[in-house]
């Protein structure tokens, strides 16, 4: 079934990320424009902060089939819980060519819209009904919404523990962000930790043997789950570093196919 045989869901899309590409053409396109930066499948190591829900794995397995085997950053709703010890692994597993390593991040907060355009609902195989994505975003919301909000540290529950200290910061007191907002603060947030690791991670190496050149890119959006499978990414911003120096690239979305 066509995607645009369902316009809620295409109207909800364009109006909540407008520019978002079908998945596997953002994750092509990627492919594409780090080529030209000289990253290949032979000397790159990606690295995948996705949720940890099933329905997320659609963007892994497309990132594996262009990069080939990809170390896993995965947490509830996308956040780094791997911290400076995950990302310095990722960082070293990664290929050593003409003595520089080169790495790829894809990170994504993720939302869904069913096929009547409403905002958090998916249909997994086998489930009657619709259930909700993000889940962990919408438990922290209801959270919030009904005034029950647990922020003490609990060990059995360290993921969404550190979820609801990392987001509750960004909220305005006494409001309730709509899910697509929150998804939005969340997806910030994850990029804001990302490039927070590495800047420390790169301060602590200098000077060390651990330091090394290393070119590096960070993709970083929202993976939106539509109606029949079918998966979309919103891109939020693109960072390169090529030998040191840094770029901001705006990803075109003049390469997605019709919808």
């Amino acid at each position: 079934m066509s995607i645009v045989e369902n316009p809620g869901f295409v109207e909800a899309l364009d109006r909540y990320f407008p520019g978002a590409v079908l998945e596997e053409e953002f994750i092509a396109g990627t492919a594409r424009r780090l080529g030209e930066e000289g990253f290949s499948k032979s000397n790159t190591i990606a690295s995948v902060a996705l949720c940890r829900d099933e329905i997320t794995r659609p963007l892994f397995a497309d990132v594996e089939r262009v990069w080939g085997p990809a170390f896993s950053l995965a947490g509830l709703a996308g956040m780094v819980t791997a911290g400076r010890t995950g990302l310095a692994a990722a960082i070293h597993h990664a290929p050593v060519e003409d003595g520089r390593r080169h790495f790829v991040i894809y990170a994504m907060a993720h939302i869904a819209i069913a096929a009547n355009g409403t905002i958090g609902q998916v249909e997994r195989p086998g489930i009657p009904g619709p259930s909700s994505a993000c889940g962990a975003l919408v438990a922290f919301r209801s959270e919030l919404q009904e005034g029950t909000l647990e922020v003490e540290f609990d060990r059995y529950e360290t993921e969404q523990s550190l979820l609801k200290h990392r987001l509750l910061p960004l909220i305005e007191y006494g409001t309730v962000p709509d899910l697509v907002d929150l998804t939005k603060l969340t997806v910030t947030a994850i990029e804001d930790d990302l490039r927070e690791i590495l800047r420390s991670l790169a301060d602590a190496w200098k000077g060390t043997d651990h330091e090394m050149p290393t070119d590096a890119a960070i993709f970083s959006g929202i993976q939106v789950h539509g109606p029949d499978g079918v998966n979309f990414v919103w891109p939020l911003s693109v960072h390169v570093s090529i030998g040191g120096d840094r770029h901001h690239h705006e990803f075109s979305t003049t390469t997605a196919e019709p919808r």
